[in-house]
């Protein structure tokens, strides 16, 4: 009985790090989207938040409420590019009106990007630099400014 929990827990423990096919400080893939919602791309900025979306996870809205409140603190300093693989009339009245000049959400129908990141759960987001490489990674609901200005 002790070999099952430990090694269930140690299954449990290994599954967040091993979720995500992004290495700090590596070249991540750029987030190109076949659509915005609404036609409202972000504006360009020095970093790009990413983050990954899905409508099943109450805590992915929290995510989304909470970048929305360090767009404004962040302005033009920061682009955030919401991903959803999801169909647009589902997300549309979920999402539409967190959209701001800093704030979209692109259309991934096919989820080429989520399986490009490897995402296995959500929130989760990845933070790029101006070259694309990835700065921070991880719940985005832990993500704070401050996080942001010490990863330039």
């Amino acid at each position: 009985m002790k070999k099952t929990v430990f090694v269930l827990l140690a299954a449990l423990a290994a599954a967040p790090a091993a979720g995500q096919n992004i290495a700090l400080g590596e070249r991540a893939p750029e987030p190109k989207v076949q659509c915005w919602l609404d036609g409202r791309q972000p504006a360009e900025a020095p970093m790009t938040y990413v983050e990954f979306f899905h409508s099943a996870s109450r805590n992915s809205l929290e995510a989304i409420r909470h970048l929305h409140r360090i767009s404004e603190k962040m302005g033009d300093r920061l682009r955030i590019v919401v991903l959803v693989h999801e169909p647009e009339e589902k997300i549309a009245p979920l999402l539409t009106p967190y959209l701001s000049e800093h704030l979209g959400v692109g259309c991934d129908p096919n989820g080429k990007l989520f399986t490009a990141y490897d995402v296995r759960y959500v929130p989760f987001g990845v933070l790029l630099g101006p070259r694309h490489r990835a700065l921070w990674m991880g719940n985005t609901l832990q993500l704070t400014p401050e996080i942001i200005e010490k990863s330039k």
